[in-house]
């Protein structure tokens, strides 16, 4: 019987130490991403950017951004997009236009190096439109999904000659 409660305790102090190192990682992480959220935004505050949208505050969108961040469990990277322009929402259609750029380029280096290994794995007469239709299948998701891309976070500043600059933040998943 004691052998039973000694086995009983071990075990639950086991799960609960497991649970404190958990917790604690989970505090520091927090923590830590509070850190470069606090940082990120005094350095856009001393830069001059504005928020744009719903967001109330630089700090409250990067607190966001970051917190959506860290949620992604090292699955999300962060996206910028710029856009220049005379009218705030064509500039903001620009960082759009080019975070979308710089997506489908990550994109399709993956699409690429995936299609390489399919080839090299394989003999060379046998699988040459198997490999294309890899590609383009690829390709047509990797459409799909910068369409669907929506920023986490906009900033805008107005530059000296009048026009507006945009910087807007995209978190896209990296195993997709």
């Amino acid at each position: 019987m004691k052998v039973i409660r000694y086995i009983f305790i071990s075990v639950l102090v086991a799960i609960f130490s497991c649970l404190t190192v958990t917790q604690a990682m989970a505090i520091y992480q927090d923590k830590s991403m509070q850190k470069e959220s606090k940082k990120a935004a005094t350095r856009l505050e001393k830069e001059g950017w504005n928020v744009f949208g719903n967001v109330k505050s630089i700090k409250e969108g990067m607190d966001a951004h970051y917190k959506a961040l860290f949620e992604g469990k090292g699955h999300l990277t962060t996206i910028e997009g710029h856009g220049i322009a005379n009218d705030l929402n064509l500039a903001v259609r620009k960082s759009q236009n080019n975070a979308a750029a710089q997506y489908a380029a990550m994109r399709e280096s993956k699409v690429e190096g995936e299609t390489e290994t399919k080839v090299s794995s394989t003999s060379d007469g046998e699988t040459s439109s198997g490999n294309i239709e890899l590609t383009s299948h690829l390709r047509s998701s990797t459409d799909q999904l910068v369409k669907s891309l929506k920023p986490s976070v906009v900033f805008y500043r107005m530059m000296n000659d009048g026009k507006y600059e945009v910087r807007a933040f995209y978190l896209v998943n990296v195993l997709k």
